[in-house]
């Protein structure tokens, strides 16, 4: 009776052991998947379903659809015409692709209902996103345009209103603008990045509390 009892024993230690490895091995893919479809959301500026991953808690300063908002607002205020406002968007977009161009989960840890997640991130490094140079390359750039098509924009403004000559110049200088700084976006030098998201449970679901740029520059 004592043998067999040892065994029953030795047996349902095994089947826990098993049960708990198999439940670890759950949870990290679970906090994997929310990591992926965040940093797969950001890459392709579906802002809204990458905010629906944050926990209730998480900094403002990570919620995507405010920069968003901000973003549209700023334009309906600057009131440029629809094809700024789209080639905007589409810089806006680029932006985000290039910066969130492949990425990597390298480890994740579990305690308790708290997950941390180490991920390797390459990209376009933003921060070498030269403001002042590309300011005076545009405003370089429209003056040529100016100079350029002095005498076609003076046919068409005998021939059109004050409105739709300023449509066609925004139209032109959208393009031409944002052309340029999606060009200078695809110059810049490529940046690996470290990433430690912390994920918590929240309503039974992993959400993401907080993402740390583990070795940013100082």
């Amino acid at each position: 009776m004592g043998k067999r009892l040892l065994s029953c024993l030795l047996f349902f230690a095994m089947i826990i052991t098993l049960s708990a490895c198999s439940n670890q091995e759950e949870e990290q893919k679970a906090v994997q998947e929310v990591v992926q479809s965040y940093l797969t959301d950001c890459k392709n500026g579906d802002y809204k379903e990458a905010d629906a991953l944050l926990s209730k808690d998480a900094d403002v300063s990570m919620n995507l659809t405010a920069f968003y908002e901000q973003l549209d607002d700023q334009l309906v205020n600057m009131d440029l015409g629809e094809d700024f406002d789209k080639e905007a968007r589409k810089f806006v977009s680029a932006f985000m692709n290039k910066t969130f161009d492949q990425y990597k989960i390298d480890s994740t840890q579990i305690d308790n209902k708290e997950a941390t997640a180490l991920i390797t991130l390459k990209g376009k490094d933003s921060e070498a996103f030269d403001v002042n140079s590309l300011q005076t390359e545009l405003m370089n750039s429209v003056q040529t345009y100016m100079e350029e098509n002095a005498e076609s924009l003076e046919a068409y403004a005998t021939e059109h209103t004050q409105e739709e000559l300023e449509a066609k110049l925004y139209k032109d200088l959208s393009a031409l603008v944002f052309g340029n700084m999606t060009k200078s976006l695809e110059d810049l030098p490529d940046t690996e990045t470290n990433l430690k998201f912390t994920l918590k449970q929240e309503d039974g679901q992993w959400k993401i509390n907080n993402i740390e740029n583990t070795n940013e520059k100082h």
